[in-house]
């Protein structure tokens, strides 16, 4: 084993060469230094801007949450107040609506009366014609008919004409009730917003907040990151990489992840990066856990790992 090699902040990695371990034909394990970190540590960001009223102590005090847990509430009265307006106002264009159907139920009644009147007046113009060409009537009578007939073709046009602007009505009045409508759920939003809930269950860091203080909109109020959802983050020389097969360093390939009490944890590579650093000619390279030991492992947990051959 190598000795004396000087770990630094960049590259925290130990390259040491061993004789060959396993049955695998010119296979030579080699050790890593390395670290335990979060996979997917996510930020908690206020999402509007007010005062603290709520704060979960259970999750203040054990630093764990479970998901849709309501983490912190702000002050939500004057949020209240535009839903409460906003509903009113939707309840009043939702009853605009009611009205405008029943317009067009009146309209199409007033058309239905007008051109059963028209049919009546026409029936009564064709006798009094008939009677007119045979002389019974004289041409008086005619002209009062057909004035009557007149009348009643406009007393349709205009029953269609009433149906038509009931229908205008009622379209706007749909258009405007779906407009009250989105503002009540726009409402909605912004109250959840004053709401911070736990998007998974998780372990949180750094959260502190208080009763009573004011926050702005996108202030981070803590993190959060899954137990189970670990990496192990070393580096590698770029030498090893020549020979990647021969060591084991491969995306895919097992390796075994040895804490300090010695338990092992099987892990696998699962990303090489291509950029080497300039000073240290190292490469970082990630390990997933396995999820049953990734539980057990603290963040920043400093773990040494032993490469392995791939199994056949």
């Amino acid at each position: 084993m190598i000795q004396g090699l000087k770990l630094t902040k960049v590259s925290m990695a130990i390259i040491v060469l061993s004789s060959p371990l396993y049955a695998q034909e010119n296979f030579q394990s080699i050790n890593l230094a390395g670290t335990v970190i979060a996979e997917n540590e996510s930020g908690l960001s206020y999402e509007a801007q007010g005062c603290i009223t709520e704060v979960s102590q259970e999750a203040v005090n054990s630093g764990l949450a479970i998901k849709d847990q309501v983490l912190v509430r702000l002050d939500d009265r004057t949020s209240q107040l535009a839903l409460k307006s906003a509903q009113a106002r939707a309840g009043d264009l939702k009853a605009a609506v009611e009205e405008s159907e029943f317009s067009i139920t009146v309209a199409k009644a007033d058309l239905s009366r007008s051109k059963e009147e028209f049919e009546f007046v026409l029936r009564e113009f064709d006798r009094t014609n008939v009677l007119f060409k045979r002389g019974l009537v004289n041409e008086t009578m005619l002209e009062t008919a057909e004035r009557k007939k007149l009348n009643a073709t406009f007393s349709v046009e205009r029953a269609e004409e009433a149906l038509i602007r009931a229908h205008s009505r009622k379209s706007r009045a749909d258009i405007a009730n779906e407009i009250g409508q989105l503002e009540v759920q726009s409402r909605e939003l912004d109250l959840e917003d004053l709401t911070m809930r736990a998007p998974f269950d998780g372990v949180l860091l750094n959260f502190e907040p208080n009763v009573g203080d004011c926050v702005s909109r996108g202030t981070l109020a803590a993190q959060i990151y899954a137990p189970e959802a670990k990496i192990v983050e070393t580096f590698v020389f770029v030498d090893q990489l020549v020979i990647a097969d021969s060591v084991g360093v491969v995306v895919n390939n097992p390796v075994n992840v040895i804490r300090v009490n010695g338990q092992i944890c099987p892990g696998t590579f699962s990303g090489v990066e291509t950029e080497a650093n300039l000073e240290n000619q190292n490469v970082k390279t990630t390990i997933d856990l396995n999820e049953a030991c990734a539980r057990s492992m603290f963040l920043n947990e400093a773990v040494e790992i032993e490469t392995l051959p791939k199994a056949k």
